[in-house]
């Protein structure tokens, strides 16, 4: 499953009687009877039905806190009282430690495992509205998302500088947003349906696969142990695009549910640069979501857990007098149509023999069927994927465990394009069937020393592609802690990608350029490697935390769009010369008097390719080299109110060449830079939580984002130049409710 992940955050807080806290697993499911007491003493609880204990304090001089539970690792941790601590065990031997919460922190870095991973989680998120996993990442300098489509708002994430299809999305640890479903995978997850959010850079475990070569983000849902009786939410925009989310928890027998329910509804038509396109296309999207457990994977014997959901999704946009009901592949008004259904389902059964030894089988598959219309291309094209794993996992030592496994991956991906008129004589029309038929083994050792200094995790992964043969992915990760608050990590792995052209690089059916592909694409392959270095601190009113990173990226094969090489034409070829990209982050996160929050953030990135025509060392498309970002946080305790902003600063974007255009459409090199600041005030009363907010509050919005938007079946019409804002400021008003469940349910 996904990388498990937690972290361990220390407070100063003046000690009072007692220490109250809830102990949860890794994710973040109760555990009944964990022993927690002080340290070298008899003096201990166990946590009740609810994973709650209480400690007295009296006449206790060493305030570490010990925690175990059968089947996790042990920790210590520092009994700070007067706090309401979450307690978040990690199974022996995983890449994760414990998580101690005082007042509840929204996002964090986790402590002990070998590869730098930040967390975010629901208080973080309830810091903006958050409508999609797009929205979460506001308030994140590692995750920047971008618009890959500016006609039907389709977006990535992109880790490093990097396009979106080199970091790896898991969904609950299951990589299930890929293929077809990587457009528009990101916009299909309700932010409000998510619980914590996990963020590595760099390549990471082998045991989700290879495909991690800037990062991974592993995306988990409430479980459905946490979540309440019932939770309510309903989101209004500017736009008057609205949103509703409906989910809750049961048991059922032996079984425990989410369940939720997702829709979207489209906002009215609007465009304020007057250039004849929607500024937001017109979105409608229902989705159904089951997720269970049942048993405990910490006891011996069976225990199992998985997740159903159904996603049906609309989109429209293009020219605002379009109409998909009559001008479907129009030569004369131009749009854009997107609809799809598609069913994911995973499953993971696990037997553990006992305390160090467990079996698992990972089972995930998803059917993706899609129908779209980019001005006169039909792009028709359904999609098959299953991952299977099964993985044994031994723990020894001190802690250190190894996990040896097979996995088998198959994908069966048929595309279809035509044109309803073609005067522009493009060649790319026909099917295209991709089948990627992977069987694999790996091995996984995670070495703890006795006195928790030095992590060191060995990885590699073998697997054989059906049309490339063997291919091997070693990775290695070291962490060190000189001293209890200095964190050093260092990684070094190799990673690879098969490239899916139509399905991942939806930007080249927006255009009017013909795509030729010179040979057969192979995957892409690279190197990976990064330094971290993490340094916590406190004083008497203060708290943080401050990290270093550098990640170099080397790409031996490389398949992007290459916009250079005719005017008229995107090429999509096999590049196997250096491609470097280099990313750098310095971050700052201070807690003050336990009611303000501040972070400061300034990524640099990199990306340069060797040009392919003329040999010569270039900066890779749409790519931002320079990003400051600033966050503030008031929550004044006892208050039943918080506020939130935050401030963007994007640095220039790389842009493809223009130079053989017509003066009127060319382009300059680099977008211009540019500032956005969003802002949220949150009142909760009782159970009732309203939000109001606004984002991109000075309006700033990209001039003419679209090249020929005047004449769309112009050859130069484009609208892959997209890098900034295009609607503008936005205002939204929303409430979330909540009712708890009580003990005895």
């Amino acid at each position: 499953m996904g990388l498990i992940t937690g972290c361990c955050l220390f407070t100063t807080l003046s000690f009072a009687q007692t220490v109250k806290g809830t102990v949860v697993d890794e994710d973040m499911g109760i555990l009944i009877g964990a022993t927690v007491y002080w340290v070298d003493t008899t003096i201990g609880d166990a946590t009740d039905e609810w994973g709650e204990f209480e400690l007295n304090g009296d006449n206790i001089e060493d305030k570490r806190i010990v925690i175990s539970y059968v089947g996790y690792t042990n920790d210590t941790i520092m009994g700070n009282m007067d706090a309401d601590f979450m307690i978040q065990m990690i199974p022996e031997g995983a890449l994760s430690e414990v998580l101690v919460e005082g007042k509840k922190t929204g996002s964090f870095i986790s402590s002990s495992s070998p590869s730098k991973i930040e967390v975010i989680n629901d208080v973080e998120l309830g810091k903006a509205a958050c409508c999609d996993l797009a929205g979460c990442f506001n308030t994140n300098a590692s995750v920047e998302p971008a618009t890959t489509n500016i006609v039907t708002n389709s977006k990535e994430l992109r880790i490093l500088g990097l396009s979106g299809v080199y970091n790896q999305l898991l969904l609950d640890g299951n990589p299930l947003i890929q293929g077809l479903s990587f457009t528009y995978g990101v916009s299909s997850v309700p932010g409000p349906f998510v619980k914590n959010i996990f963020i590595s850079k760099g390549t990471n475990s082998v045991l989700q696969g290879v495909e991690s070569i800037s990062g991974q983000i592993n995306v988990i849902i409430h479980e459905p142990s946490d979540a309440p009786r019932l939770y309510a939410n309903v989101f209004l925009n500017s736009f008057l695009e609205s949103q509703y989310n409906l989910y809750s928890g049961y048991k059922l027998g032996k079984t425990e549910h989410f369940i939720g329910a997702h829709v979207v509804q489209p906002a009215r038509k609007f465009d304020r640069n007057d250039d004849g396109f929607l500024d937001l296309p017109q979105l409608s999207r229902y989705e159904l979501m089951d997720k269970w457990t049942y048993g405990e994977a910490t006891e011996n014997g069976w225990s199992n857990k998985g997740g159903i959901r159904w996603t049906n999704e609309k989109r429209v946009g293009g020219q605002e007098a379009y109409d998909p009901k009559t001008d479907l592949g129009s030569s004369t008004i131009y749009g854009q149509q997107i609809k799809y259904n598609q069913v994911d389902l995973w499953n993971r059964n696990n037997y553990r023999f006992n305390e160090n030894h467990a079996l698992n089988l990972i089972i995930s598959g998803q059917h993706h069927k899609q129908e779209a219309w980019y001005g006169e291309t039909l792009y028709d094209a359904q999609q098959l994927l299953i991952n299977a794993t099964l993985q044994h996992e031994f723990v020894y030592g001190n802690g250190s465990n190894l996990r040896v496994g097979t996995s088998f991956k198959y994908l069966d991906l048929d595309e279809d394009i035509s044109f309803s008129n073609n005067p522009l004589d493009k060649t790319f029309a026909g099917q295209y069937e991709t089948k990627e038929v992977v069987p694999g083994i790996f091995a996984e050792n995670t070495y703890f020393t006795k006195d928790d200094k030095l992590t060191l995790m060995l990885g590699l992964k073998v697997d054989h592609l059906n049309r490339f043969g063997w291919k091997y992915a070693p990775r290695t990760l070291i962490k060190y802690s000189p001293a209890e608050k200095t964190d050093i990590r260092l990684s070094a792995g190799y990673g690879w990608h098969l490239p899916k052209p139509f399905a991942e690089q939806v930007r080249v059916l927006g255009t009017q350029r013909d795509i030729h592909f010179h040979g057969i694409l192979r995957p892409d392959e690279a190197w990976n490697y990064g330094i971290n270095a993490t340094q916590k601190f406190e004083g008497n009113k203060y708290s943080g935390t401050f990290t270093v990173d550098y990640y170099q990226t080397r790409f031996t094969n490389h398949v992007q769009p290459h916009y250079h090489e005719f005017h008229d034409a995107i090429v999509f070829e096999n590049n196997s010369r250096p491609a470097v990209g280099n990313g750098f982050q310095a971050q700052i996160t201070i807690d003050l008097w336990d009611w303000v929050n501040i972070k400061t953030a300034y990524n640099f990135m990199d990306m340069q390719h060797y040009d392919i025509e003329d040999g010569e060392r270039q900066p890779m498309d749409f790519v931002i080299r320079h990003k400051f970002l600033t966050t503030l946080s008031l929550a004044p305790k006892g208050k039943d109110w918080h506020f939130d902003t935050n401030l963007k600063w994007h640095g220039p974007i790389s842009l493809p060449d223009t130079e053989f255009y017509p003066d009127n459409f060319k382009q300059d090199d680099f977008s211009i830079p540019y500032t956005t600041v969003d802002a949220q005030f949150t009142y909760k009363w009782k159970s009732l939580e309203w939000y109001l907010g606004v984002e991109n509050i000075f309006d700033f919005r990209q001039d003419n984002p679209i090249i020929s938007a005047s004449d769309p079946f112009n050859p130069f019409f484009d609208t892959s130049f997209a890098w900034g804002p295009v609607r503008g400021r936005e205002a939204y008003v929303g409430f979330r409710y909540t009712l708890e469940r009580k003990k005895e349910e």
